[in-house]
Formats: C-alpha cells, sequence, structure tokens
C-alpha cells in the first residue's frame, strides 16, 4: 500500500495533486492539512497534537468527517513520526513524505534520518521538496535520468558502491563515512543503477 504523509513544512512548487492521487491513503501531520485545504484536497486522517492546525481548518475537515486522531502536546515522537507509524500499521510499505523540510535544520535532519529506520525495515520511503527528492537506501535504487538535475550518494556508514549509467560510474568503490566522493554526480542514460553492495547511503536527487 501506498502512504503519502503531508506536514507543516514548506511545499513551493511542488504539484501536491500529483501525489495526492497517486496514493491509497493520504495523512496529515497536524498542520499539514492546510496545504491540502488549500487545495480542496480532503485527507483521509490527520494526526498530531493539533497545536499548529487552524481552528477554521479543523472544524471544516470535521464537518467532512475526516478521521482525527489527537495525541497531548508533550509526547516522544514527531506528529511525523506518529503519522509514519500508523501508516506501517495500516499496511503501508510505500510512503512518500512531503512539508518534511524546511528552515528548521533541526526538524529536516531528523525527519531525513527517519529514513534510515524506514530501510531499515524493507519500507520504501521518499522525502520531497521543493529542490529535493531523498532517499537512503542499502539495495538498490534505479533513478530515472531528469534533465538539470544532481544525484549524490552519502554514506551513512563505511559503504561499498557501484553506479551505472552515471557521468562517473563506480565499480564496487568504498565510499567512506565523511566522504565527499559521492557529491554532484549525473545521470547519462535513461536511468542510473545505485547499488549499494555492504553499508548504507543517503541518495539524494537535487536541482538548483
Amino acid at each position: 500500500m501506498k502512504a503519502l504523509i503531508i506536514s507543516n513544512g514548506d511545499l513551493a512548487g511542488i504539484n501536491l495533486s500529483e501525489y495526492f492521487y497517486e496514493a491509497d491513503m493520504v495523512i496529515c501531520a497536524d498542520g499539514g492539512a492546510r496545504h491540502l485545504y488549500k487545495q480542496n484536497l480532503i485527507p483521509h486522517i490527520i494526526i498530531g497534537d493539533l497545536d499548529s492546525l487552524d481552528i477554521k481548518i479543523l472544524e471544516a475537515f470535521h464537518k467532512l468527517r475526516v478521521k482525527f486522531i489527537k495525541y497531548p502536546a508533550h509526547k516522544n515522537k514527531s506528529d511525523t513520526d506518529l503519522a509514519i507509524e500508523f501508516a506501517i500499521d495500516k499496511g503501508a510499505t510505500d510512503i512518500t513524505l512531503l512539508g518534511v523540510t524546511g528552515s528548521r535544520i533541526d526538524h529536516s535532519m531528523a525527519n531525513i534520518l527517519i529514513l534510515y529506520r524506514l530501510a531499515n525495515q524493507n519500507i520504501n520511503a521518499t522525502i520531497v521538496d521543493s529542490h529535493n527528492e531523498v532517499f537512503i537506501t542499502k539495495d538498490i535504487l534505479k533513478l530515472k535520468n531528469k534533465k538539470g538535475n544532481f544525484v549524490s550518494i552519502i554514506p551513512l556508514e563505511n559503504s561499498r558502491v557501484t553506479l551505472k549509467g552515471f557521468e562517473y560510474d563506480t565499480h564496487s568503490v568504498d565510499f567512506e563515512f565523511g566522504s565527499t566522493l559521492g557529491i554532484s554526480n549525473v545521470v547519462k542514460d535513461k536511468e542510473g543503477i545505485i547499488e549499494i553492495e555492504s553499508g548504507i547511503c543517503l541518495v539524494i536527487r537535487a536541482r538548483d
């Protein structure tokens, strides 16, 4: 099952409908519901402490019988993390996260590192914002060639990586943790194949 989770961060430049209609389940993490409200789209569920959700939006979705799960403000997990757990409990194996990055680097970093946990649970997860698509993989990741995009492979531990279809291909090359070896590569074939033979890597497809 494919789940879409929308949080309260920046969605500038993103075609929300493109992701909304591809999802089997749409979950808003608290204030993320504002993004759907603005585009007259209705989520299946809204999860969180509801401290950042405008009362007007809350009442509108109540009238539309959207399901709410409210948590106390003092909790050990973020609203986004709670939404992810809910999606997995309902059987999601593919999760797209929107609105989870922004000016707060602590929030952005924490959300990106959630992908590490999901990769180890064999959940396919992607973060999308106005300039980036973010993945974490320990297996094989295939990326279509998108003109003007850069692909960076950043090891989260010492990793061995083979790249095919890139401007700079590799064959069983060691990417050491803390290395910048994999920054700003480019897919030159129809698709680029990233094979992580050992370790685990953060992969970012970025556009300026």
